[in-house]
């Protein structure tokens, strides 16, 4: 598998460091302005792909390698069917950053000149009044501060969308503290000034000049990183699908391969919990300007690492993998039916809200998976006793 391991490699090689390059980036851009608050408000893309992405590379290197092997040798027309499959990713991959590429535009796509230039401006809330846009570094550095003394920002974040022919739904007549305004308004008031907010945001990224050095890299880097989930949620159901061949050709490699897979799946789990803790940020500083549940792409980890459980919890033997399973079905069924409660606890502990402490506690998660891998594994040896019992 030498050939199967090298293109790997080299592929897992350019992944990870465009994920390192990303970050570092931003933070070189942004040292003197607070770079933790912007990485942090940040975190699905500038925290979870060089700490846990990288995890997830190095977990699925080994079920990477024996999945090239197992199509590139043993399926019927594999090699056709990898390279047609490679290049269907690389096309929903530009269909995806296609969709992705859309407002409201994020505060790191701004350079750090223009966002402290901003001042703020007089808006028209309603009514013959005005309210204050304030400006953008001191709304965000507010959130940054209320976020870190609070669960969630789900309260500042009423939904903008609702008919002018019916009546006003009760919760836009409350006052309450809206941050792009640094003040108390009404449901009305507050989505006027957060339009206006996330309009000044996307007329500063729409100018090569004022935007950032971190928002034109991301043409470059946003691809990759859409292109590594895609190629991980397409290998690990794949291997899942072929579980059978798994345990015909690569029987002493299953329980490294399984431990993979769990691995890589459990650090996947963090990215839709950033990534909702960011929607809940996004919504409290430009509005929510839609009906229902928001849905984004990275819902479909949930899924994806429910089915792997499924599949790959073999070597833990049938009692716990029948207690894994079970738990995998119940944590999924708790975050649907607590879905914002879960997301306010993420916009604490891994999105805007995020403490020195905590992002110390993420990191040594993510330390002690590696060393997991890492470690020498004795379940090899009785990797024959789950082929056969699995026949």
């Amino acid at each position: 598998m030498t050939g199967a391991r090298i293109f790997v490699a080299v592929a897992y090689l350019i992944l990870g460091a465009s994920f390192l390059a990303s970050t570092g980036t931003l933070i070189s851009e942004f040292r003197a302005s607070d770079w933790l608050s912007m990485l942090v408000a940040h975190s699905h893309l500038f925290l979870f792909f060089p700490v846990f992405g990288i995890l997830a590379l190095a977990a699925f290197y080994l079920p990477s390698v024996v999945f090239a092997h197992l199509y590139w040798t043993h399926l019927p027309y594999g090699r056709l069917r990898c390279v047609s499959g490679l290049l269907a990713f690389a096309a929903l991959t530009v269909g995806v950053c296609w969709w992705l590429d859309a407002r409201p535009r994020a505060l790191w796509e701004v350079s750090p000149r223009a966002l402290a230039a901003d001042k703020g401006e007089q808006v028209a809330c309603g009514s013959g009044s005005l309210c204050r846009r304030a400006p953008i570094l001191e709304a965000f550095a507010v959130l940054r501060s209320e976020g870190q003394t609070r669960v969630g920002l789900s309260k500042f974040a009423r939904s903008c969308s609702f008919d002018p022919l019916l009546d006003i739904p009760e919760e836009m007549l409350k006052q309450r503290w809206c941050f792009p305004a640094q003040a108390v308004l009404d449901g009305n008031a507050c989505c006027l000034v957060q339009a206006r907010f996330a309009d000044t945001v996307a007329s500063l990224q729409a100018d090569p000049q004022q935007r950032s050095l971190s928002g034109k890299l991301d043409a470059l880097f946003m691809p990759l990183k859409i292109f590594f989930v895609l190629i991980l949620i397409a290998i690990g159901g794949l291997l899942a699908a072929w579980r059978h061949k798994l345990d015909e050709h690569y029987r002493d490699l299953v329980p490294a391969i399984e431990r993979g897979v769990i691995i890589g799946a459990v650090a996947m789990l963090f990215w839709p919990l950033m990534d909702y803790g960011y929607q809940q940020t996004a919504n409290a500083l430009f509005g929510r300007w839609g009906e229902g549940a928001q849905l984004r792409l990275s819902l479909v980890i949930g899924p994806w690492a429910l089915l792997l459980l499924f599949y790959f919890l073999r070597h833990l033997g049938e009692y716990s993998a029948i207690v894994g399973q079970i738990s995998g079905v119940v944590i999924a069924a708790v975050y649907v039916l607590r879905y914002e409660s879960l997301n306010d606890w993420a916009v604490r502990l891994l999105g805007i809200g995020i403490g020195n402490w905590t992002l110390a506690g993420l990191l040594a998660i993510a330390l002690m998976g590696l060393v997991w891998l890492a470690w020498p594994s004795r379940l090899r040896a009785t990797a024959p006793s789950y082929a056969a019992s699995s026949t």
